[in-house]
């Protein structure tokens, strides 16, 4: 399998078969069978190089075959909850699962299905429904997402003044 490389020493992209990928569980990175050769450097270690953006998507089709229990929605990182800003593994938009739960809610209870999950790829009865759930168990104030702001009626006085200076 080939991977898309930068090396930090010479600055150079470049692609390298590193044979077979496999994920060891006492570590948190990919072991290559072969070894990573900069066509300039010579043999380069994990720490010498960087991951291009093609190398990214390319390491992470060689591993989504791996354990379902390697790959899921959380724990990708830790750090703080951008919601609760507790420190706990954290999904890819930085909330930990209660709070990305929330957010979920939250959309449904806006009709924003454009960003929901649980509504990907259901008809309007349907998304309906699940909204219909959604407030039955939980109301319908907003968990995580800030109330919409109410417009501010403009004043009488500020119609007239506006008005006259538009005249004068």
């Amino acid at each position: 399998m080939k991977i898309n490389f930068e090396c930090k020493k010479c600055g150079r992209i470049f692609d390298c078969d590193i044979g077979d990928v496999s994920l060891p569980k006492n570590s948190d990175r990919p072991f290559f069978e072969k070894k990573i050769m900069c066509p300039t450097c010579g043999e380069r270690s994990m720490d010498e190089v960087l991951l291009t953006e093609l190398g990214q998507s390319q390491l992470t089709d060689a591993t989504l075959d791996f354990e379902e229990d390697a790959v899921s929605d959380f724990g990708l990182y830790e750090g703080d909850c951008q919601g609760c800003n507790i420190f706990q593994p954290l999904n890819d938009l930085g909330l930990c699962e209660e709070c990305a739960g929330k957010l979920e809610r939250d959309l449904i209870r806006k009709r924003d299905w454009d960003y929901t999950i649980s509504g990907y790829g259901l008809g309007s009865a349907e998304r309906e429904e699940i909204r219909i759930k959604v407030i039955k168990e939980y109301g319908d104030k907003l968990e995580l997402i800030a109330p919409d702001k109410p417009k501010m009626k403009k004043h009488k006085a500020t119609k007239r003044k506006k008005k006259k200076a538009k005249n004068a």
